[in-house]
């Protein structure tokens, strides 16, 4: 039996995110992650970096803002303080090719990039100085809950582009993050068409920021992905990711090695819109034609109004002639009657 279009579309959807993850066949070099203080980027990160431990990936941690070196990185450069060139001067020898392993692949990971956006036309020459071509993939951690800092060069001419939109510009794919239980309490919103509820910063209130999240909401990391093709077609699908610690629906062996289940967000229980066969059958038509049998035998079983009145009564030509009786509820009019 031949699969249908819902279940290859889900195939082929997993596998362009495992794709990504597994960082195979070079699909995407420069990889941009938008997250938010509700939902940090740190799961992403942890699934990047595992899944590079077993291929045996370099992985190359630049710290910006971490301050203990992850346990699955390799190679840890502090870059606080420091300038593009002077981070540049000690990340090179790290992603050079050397002559004993030219295919070694590494993985790049920048857990921020604020403090190098300062002027943000500086950034472009950096990225293409530390990412040599088919050998390392890079990882761009963009908090969007801190504001943008307005720069001199912005203030001058304020139709140049912000940092946010030449890191878009510049990535081949864009994974945006949100907290499930957030994207699950907006989905039930929408079902009872109420406003969707707002979090985080969003909700404007003075005081201590506090998440949704608690030890009986559901877990699990929401991942909107945007990934641009080479023939410039874009393909845009959400996820969601469950950790190894998570509880999730199903025990599957990936979560045995330590790495996390993926499932399309259409999938979860909340978003689900499975429909039987025949329900699918009258959604091909714009309407349905057809009879039940119950309705059939209903149908027969009607005795129209003025039935007697369509017989011929005497041969006379009265076939036709409208019937009626009157009942004690009717209000008789006699110019009605005369007209």
């Amino acid at each position: 039996m031949a699969p249908s279009a819902a279940s290859h579309h889900r195939s082929h959807s997993l596998l362009l995110l495992q794709k990504l993850l597994n960082l195979r066949d070079k699909a995407s070099p420069l990889t941009l992650i938008l997250d938010t203080l509700e939902q940090p980027a740190q799961p992403l990160l942890n699934e990047f970096m595992t899944r590079a431990k077993i291929s045996k990936t370099k992985i190359i941690f630049i710290s910006l803002s971490t301050l203990r070196k992850p346990p699955l990185a390799d190679v840890f450069i502090r870059g606080r303080h420091k300038s593009l060139q002077q981070l540049a001067t000690e990340i090179i020898p790290h992603v050079t090719p050397s002559p004993s392993s030219p295919n070694q692949k590494n993985l790049l990971i920048l857990d921020t990039t604020h403090p190098l956006l300062s002027p943000p036309s500086h950034l472009p020459p950096f990225l293409q100085s530390i990412i040599p071509p088919s050998t390392t993939s890079c990882l761009l951690v963009y908090h969007t809950s801190i504001p943008p800092l307005t720069h001199h060069h912005q203030q001058k001419n304020p139709y140049s582009p912000t940092p946010l939109q030449i890191l878009t510009h510049l990535s081949t794919s864009i994974l945006t993050l949100h907290p499930l239980p957030h994207v699950l309490a907006s989905k039930a919103a929408q079902d009872k068409s109420l406003p969707e509820p707002a979090f985080g910063l969003h909700e404007s209130r003075e005081g201590v920021l506090l998440s949704l999240r608690s030890p009986t909401s559901p877990s699990g990391v929401v991942i909107n992905m945007e990934l641009r093709r080479k023939s410039g077609r874009v393909v845009q699908e959400k996820f969601i990711l469950y950790q190894p610690a998570d509880t999730t629906p199903q025990q599957t062996p990936q979560q045995i090695k330590g790495i996390g289940a993926l499932t399309l967000l259409t999938d979860h229980p909340a978003f689900s819109t499975t429909t039987t066969a025949e329900e699918e059958e009258m959604m091909e038509a714009t309407f349905n034609l057809g009879l039940t049998e119950k309705q059939r035998r209903d149908r027969e079983g009607v005795v129209l109004p003025y039935f007697d009145a369509q017989t011929d009564v005497g041969g006379g030509g009265e076939g036709g002639r409208i019937l009626y009786d009157m009942g004690r509820e009717d209000d008789f009019d006699e110019e009605e009657d005369e007209i």
